[in-house]
């Protein structure tokens, strides 16, 4: 009887030391549970920030202005236009004046073209 006592008492010891311990485990999974709802969350606002970013810098008053800021692009104009016939068939349309490659106004774009022209002239001249 003794021995059963005994083993009653181990076995009771043992279900309390189980019990304590899927009691931390438990509040362990809970503590994680809830940091990664609060990174969902925070993940979640900066998702909807991001959207509104976007939405804002793609507002077509903004990309308008911004375009004739930035291009200053010019209406086209009839010299521009190619006719529908030399489309369908392939042939050649000579360039007008307005599609000759624009005056750069880039300071270093103009001494490298200037430097290229030159060095051509140079390499040409020696032979």
């Amino acid at each position: 009887m003794r021995s059963f006592c005994l083993l009653a008492f181990g076995c009771l010891v043992g279900l309390f030391a189980y019990t304590y311990d899927l009691k931390i485990k438990t509040r362990a999974l809970e503590t994680d549970a809830r940091e990664l709802i609060t990174a969902l969350q925070d993940e979640s606002d900066f998702l909807a920030l991001m959207r509104a970013e976007v939405s804002y810098l793609s507002r077509p008053e903004r990309i308008e202005e911004m375009a004739k800021k930035t291009l200053k692009l010019e209406p086209i104009s009839s010299q521009q236009l190619v006719p529908w016939s030399a489309v369908g068939t392939g042939a050649s349309v000579q360039p007008s004046s307005s599609f000759a490659t624009p005056v750069r106004r880039d300071g270093i774009a103009a001494l490298i073209e200037k430097s290229s022209i030159q060095s051509a002239v140079t390499v040409t001249g020696e032979r």
